[in-house]
């Protein structure tokens, strides 16, 4: 890794942990209660230079940003990008106050900084080792309250994800089913063959947020409730599973 590039990941990596992160506007973030006493399931954001935290993701990165000193990132920073080895200090700071997600989500911020794919993978592997080693040194708490990364719709990036997600569906299947979903005269046998290869090829977590907006949806046209949606939008799930694999 080059000097220049070493200088500015530096930069950037003291900007998340003591600034928050270093796009973020004046206004005092929304307190949503970004705590949990675990790592969490939501997915990753994918940081852009130019894009404003919401409320809610900035709340979280403050929490984080509590939650260690400038001698431990500059430890943690050293560990990852210059093979130097961490304390046991800085390692029980790590774990036992910022936490999987607060950790996790900083060592993406950097990878999400650089074009090089050889050192995207070396900091992947280097992060979760020192993770790994960490968590020997001080075992993670279950009933440690640790700040959690919001829920997808919070995080940066997620514009851009829900219009891959639009792309892979097509806006006629996408109306399909939607259409689907709320006419009570129409059930899942009425998604194309053609649809449902689409909806599968839309991938996992794509599937899993359609389901979410399509709750929310109903929720503000007070037409069905959530759980009915759900219930609907599985039964499309199944049958479109039986139509690809037959």
């Amino acid at each position: 890794m080059s000097q220049s590039s070493t200088m500015i990941m530096k930069i950037t990596f003291f900007l998340i942990i003591n600034v928050g992160i270093f796009v973020l506007g004046q206004s005092e973030a929304t307190k949503m209660k970004p705590i949990s006493d675990g790592p969490t399931s939501s997915p990753l954001p994918t940081h852009s230079e130019k894009e404003i935290p919401s409320p809610q993701y900035k709340h979280f990165l403050e929490e984080c940003e509590k939650r260690i000193t400038e001698e431990c990132a500059t430890e943690i920073f050293n560990e990852i990008f210059k093979n130097e080895t961490i304390s046991e200090k800085c390692c029980t700071k790590l774990v036992d106050d910022m936490g999987p997600d607060c950790h996790t989500i900083m060592i993406q911020r950097e990878r999400d900084l650089l074009k090089n794919n050889k050192e995207n993978g070396m900091i992947i592997s280097k992060s979760e080792d020192l993770w790994k080693r960490c968590s020997k040194v001080t075992p993670v708490n279950k009933n440690r309250q640790y700040p959690k990364v919001p829920e997808r719709q919070y995080l940066p990036g997620y514009n851009k994800f829900l219009n891959e997600c639009e792309k892979k569906l097509t806006e006629k299947c996408g109306a399909q089913i939607l259409d689907i979903v709320f006419d009570k005269n129409k059930v899942a046998a009425n998604v194309d063959k053609d649809c449902c290869s689409k909806l599968f090829e839309m991938g996992h977590e794509c599937r899993n947020e359609m389901h979410v907006r399509l709750e929310h949806l109903a929720i503000r046209k007070k037409e069905k409730s959530g759980d009915v949606v759900k219930e609907k939008g599985h039964q499309i799930l199944k049958y479109c599973e039986e139509i690809n694999s037959s």
